[in-house]
Parts: structure tokens; sequence; C-alpha cells
């Protein structure tokens, strides 16, 4: 895997001023340690984002007792420590920027300010089938705990507020955070960013953002009014209905979405490679694990408002994609059997 040519598609896509770092657990002596300078974890993982510094120490290169237990190089004297990598057989870790690294890391952590990381949380939360994205942080063991002992631990992506040591001593601005990532995951935000299109389409906003009328309108089609999208069933197929807003807070298009579930990701693979060769714009597809997303945007020309209050025509032109949508899914799982 070309872990350079990820981070890059994740920089741009999300426009980050630094590096993603990439951390490797080491539970053994087969690797050099290339720094002797002592030094703080959280400041390791800042100089490899913003200047590629990259570093593979033991504990005795670590300053910071915490980083200590949450990394997995020590056990607690008294009572248990969380969050940690357990049990505490850690002999080096690795930190390297990775744009740089050509091994695989077994987490993966950016910096970025809250609208930036709003914005992988979004992708986060759509990948994961519109599911909250959770996080636990305390302001304690932030960049070794929070972002990298628990991803590494728990297989989940951490957030973290940071803590006084790193703003103090490792250089973290008061409007940066930070978030840890198992590499999986992340993978599949970085490579998700090539559908920047159909990932715009997909995202809804709250229903308290849209017009009561509009609501009613979408309603008479036959849909039904979720937390952030329209939902019914037509024929054998449950059509969810988008509402994705313009940069400026408009609406003036609606997406249909179809997901199409397959037996595994090896078939659901096969049936996107053959989407991509039947179906033409405006509809959009993308894998996503074992399922194959089939979406048609629906310009609408005006503001949501204003269409919606066109009564037959606006009917006309929903009722239109969705048959539009069903039969090329139709077609998708026909030559997917």
């Amino acid at each position: 895997m070309k872990y350079a040519e990820l981070s890059m598609k994740f920089r741009k896509f999300f426009e980050l001023p630094s590096s993603p770092v990439a951390v490797r657990i080491i539970n053994d002596a087969s690797e050099k340690k290339t720094s002797s300078q002592p030094m703080r974890f959280c400041e390791m993982v800042r100089r490899s984002a913003f200047y590629g510094e990259n570093f593979v120490f033991s504990v005795e290169e670590l300053t910071c007792t915490s980083a200590e237990l949450a990394l997995g190089f020590t056990e607690p004297s008294y009572g248990e420590v969380y969050p940690r990598i357990k049990p505490a057989n850690t002999k080096l870790v690795s930190v390297s920027s990775l744009e740089k690294t050509e091994k695989k890391p077994d987490v993966v952590i950016i910096i970025g300010n809250p609208r930036k990381i709003m914005r992988v949380s979004t992708i986060l939360s759509q990948l994961h089938e519109k599911q909250p994205v959770e996080v636990k942080f305390k302001g304690e063991f932030a960049v070794c705990g929070e972002c990298t002992a628990i991803p590494f631990m728990e297989k989940k992506v951490n957030l973290s507020l940071l803590c006084n040591g790193a703003r103090m001593f490792s250089g973290y601005r008061d409007d940066e955070v930070v978030m840890g990532f198992p590499l999986d995951d992340f993978v599949r935000i970085a490579e998700s960013t090539e559908e920047k299109e159909i990932t715009s389409a997909l995202c809804g906003c709250i229903m308290d953002d849209i017009p009561a009328g509009a609501v009613s309108a979408i309603e008479k089609i036959g849909f039904g009014k979720g937390t952030d999208q329209f939902f019914g069933r037509f024929g054998s197929e449950i059509v969810r209905l988008y509402t994705p807003k313009e940069k400026d807070g408009k609406i003036t298009s609606l997406t249909l979405h179809v997901p199409i579930k397959f037996k595994d990701s090896e078939t659901a693979s096969s049936a996107n490679e053959k989407a991509k060769e039947m179906l033409e714009k405006p509809l959009l597809h993308r894998l996503r694990d074992n399922w194959v997303d089939i979406a048609l945007p629906l310009d609408l020309g005006e503001t949501l408002n204003r269409a919606s209050m066109r009564g037959q025509k606006f009917e006309t032109l929903v009722k239109s994609g969705i048959d539009t949508i069903l039969k090329e899914t139709g077609k998708v799982k026909r030559k997917a059997a």
C-alpha cells in the first residue's frame, strides 16, 4: 500500500496543514532506535506532522510517565490506568510522517482545527452507516492514550481535546485538536475522498433546517422523516432522500439513494465494477464494505422551499427520479447475480 499517496489524498481533501502521523507499536528489539534526545511522545507526533521528523524510541527516551503507561512500556504500580496498551509488552515505538513511512502503521494520528475534524467526522459517520462518532476524552493521557492506546486496543477512532502537557510543553496551539485512527478506518476515509461527489450528495441536513412546507411535500410523495434524511418503500426497495446543503446554506438539490447489500465484500466489489460500466451520470455509485450505494442527484433549479410549492411539478420530478434509480438498481442487481 502506498501510504504517501493515501496521506496526500487525505491532506488535500481535508485541507490539513500537516501530514498524518504513522505510529507503530513494536514488541521486540528488531529495529534500531533513532532517537536519543529525551522528549514527550506528543511532541514527537507534532514534529513528525509538521516537520517530517521520524523517531524510533524506547522508554528511556520518554520524559512523560503518562506516555510510559499509555504506550504499554510499563504496568501501573497502583490500580488500573485507562487508557493504555496492555499487556505492557512494548519495547519500541515508531513515530513518523505517513508520507514517508514504508511500514504498516498500527495507528494514524492527525492534527487539525475543530472545523477540519468536523468534516472528517461527517465522512466517518457516513462510512459507518450514519452512526454517530463516539469518543472518549478527559484531558489526560491525550495523544498517547486517547489517540494512540484507544485506537490500538479498541479498534475505534477517537478524538482528544489534548491535555495541559501537550499544550504547555509540546507546542500544540489553542485551536488544535487531535484524532487517532486504526489504520483500516483511515484507509477507508482516504479512499472515499475519491468519491467526493457522492459523499457530498449523501450528506443530509437535520430536519429542523427544512421548511415545514417542503417536509409536507416530500412526505406526500411517500417518504417518512428521519433524523437527517427521508425514507420510503417503493416497490421492493427502501429509497432514502437526502437534502444536501450548499456552502451558503441553501438547499437546491435532492439526492435519492438506494443501498444494495451483497453477501460479502468481494461480491460487492464485483457489482461496483459492473455499476461503473453501466451507470451514466448523473447517477453515482460507490463501494462500502459489502454494500454498493447507488445515488441520483436531482437538481431543483431553485431552493427547496420554492420548488416544493410547485405541487405536481415537484412531485413529478421526484417520482421520475425514483423510477430511474429503481430501474438502474435493478440492472446492477441482475448483472451481479
